[in-house]
């Protein structure tokens, strides 16, 4: 029942959000026109809810960008943000529920 409530929401987003950590202020009341610099960008694992860092290489990185087929889903291709952890616990419940 999660994973189905789960599907139609992941379905009526366009695309998975991509988030920006910024670096921390540093303290200080003379610093008025501060422009916050950015840190790294992330997505939020649609499984667990951690963040899964966005690194230059691919290979790097702990988790990205997973489609979940029509068989699975039955409203088309999907795209989620996955870790690499969370793919065969997710499968599993796909599995228990279809």
């Amino acid at each position: 029942m999660w994973l189905k409530q789960e599907i139609g929401r992941w379905s009526s987003r366009e695309n998975v959000p991509k988030y920006v950590k910024y670096k921390k202020k540093p303290d200080g009341s003379h610093l008025v026109n501060y422009k916050q610099q950015k840190d790294y960008e992330y997505y939020k694992c649609d499984y667990c809810g951690e963040e899964i860092v966005i690194k230059d290489k691919a290979d790097e990185q702990d988790g990205g960008i997973a489609i979940l087929p029509n068989t699975i889903t039955n409203r088309g291709n999907i795209k989620i943000a996955l870790h690499n952890r969370c793919l065969k616990p997710l499968l599993r419940e796909a599995e228990k529920e279809v």
